[in-house]
């Protein structure tokens, strides 16, 4: 019977035994049988080691997309890029959205102007920018629609960099015109228009703006001919109807109504496909016998390569700021309709507004500058 110190010695005795066989093997060569072995041996671990890594990244990702959607994105600010300036109609309906939204996410929610170029300037930064949830952007139709038609260089694919999240509002136009005008209703305005063919002009907010392919499309179903002044914002563009100084403006609603209660424009129609609840006294362009129905609207974009986690974790997040009654009240506010929709929808909605406002700007006879 070995004692405890005997038996340390022994199995340490054992393990220098084996040590100085392996050495010894490893001094004579092997045969081929050996070597063949050897070499299924390596080739065998180095499958296993792949296979390994590949696993480890399928559960890494696969990880990543779980914990979007259990709710820890996002664990930083986020910022919505406004591709207009301050103070404007997109700019103060992004704000009330972004308040809103910081309370849902429980994360800050910074607007960021990046005017210039009709929306250009702001649309390529978004583009560009890392496609994790953080940075977004506001669409409208004259980024996702009209600059790639009117302007011959634009750096960016409305269609394919930018992933939708979801329709935050919509907003109708009105007809509006000076009150020294002749004129009463559409009809009478149409009248007065061929009457005086190609002497009259309207106004709109810019070149390639909403407001002026609006207005085209309003000619184009009338067959009257009036010349665009396009200006630095709505509010010159209406005040140049004040003034007469233009005889209409397809402005918004919340535009025109204050200036048509002070009487210095008329409303002749909104265009919406039936009467605003906040405007009931306006007709609609369809009653007046234009069967001509236009909307402006505000979808939530990201970049392209967002994750679907990620854009689904906003989309619900948005739908339910937006349907929020103390955001839909600001909204309506504003001028604008609170409205939500699917990814899906928001999608689709680009997809066919783009096409749309594209044909409209073709039979205009606008080209690209």
């Amino acid at each position: 019977m070995l004692t405890s110190e005997e038996a340390k010695w022994a199995g340490a005795r054992s393990f220098i035994g084996r040590v100085v066989r392996v050495n010894r093997a490893s001094r004579f060569p092997l045969g081929c049988v050996e070597r063949q072995s050897l070499r299924n041996s390596v080739q065998t671990r180095r499958r296993s080691m792949k296979r390994y890594v590949m696993l480890m990244l399928a559960l890494a990702l696969g990880s990543s997309a779980a914990l979007a959607q259990t709710g820890t994105f996002p664990d930083r600010p986020l910022r919505i890029v406004v591709p207009f300036a301050a103070g404007g109609n997109v700019d103060i309906v992004t704000r009330i959205v972004a308040g809103g939204l910081s309370d849902t996410l429980g994360q800050s929610v910074v607007v960021e102007n990046k005017a210039g170029a009709n929306g250009v300037i702001g649309a390529e930064a978004v583009a560009r920018s890392a496609a994790d949830g953080y940075t977004l952007f506001i669409a409208t139709a004259e980024t996702m629609a009209l600059n790639p038609f009117l302007m011959k260089t634009v750096p960016y694919d409305p269609l394919k960099d930018f992933a939708a999240i979801g329709l935050m509002d919509d907003f109708p136009f009105t007809l509006t015109v000076n009150p020294q005008l002749p004129v009463k209703t559409v009809a009478d305005f149409v009248a007065y228009a061929r009457a005086n063919d190609g002497k009259l002009n309207f106004s709109s907010w810019g070149t390639g703006s909403i407001g002026q392919i609006a207005f085209e499309q309003f000619k184009q179903a009338t067959g009257i001919r009036m010349e665009h002044i396009p200006f630095k914002g709505a509010a010159p563009a209406i005040m140049a109807v004040a003034t007469g100084e233009v005889q209409a403006f397809m402005a918004t609603l919340s535009v025109a109504r204050p200036q048509a209660a002070s009487g210095r424009v008329k409303i002749l129609a909104i265009t919406t496909a039936e009467r605003d609840p906040t405007a009931p006294d306006i007709p609609t362009l369809r009653e007046m016998g234009v069967d001509v129905v236009i909307r402006g609207w505000h979808i939530l974009v990201a970049p392209a390569a967002t994750p679907a986690a990620v854009l689904n974790r906003l989309n619900s997040a948005l739908v339910a700021t937006v349907n929020r009654a103390d955001i839909s009240q600001k909204l309506v506010g504003v001028g604008v309709r609170p409205m939500t929709s699917s990814i899906e929808e928001a999608r689709a909605m680009i997809q066919s507004e783009n096409a749309r406002w594209r044909e409209v700007a073709r039979k205009a006879g606008l080209k690209a500058e």
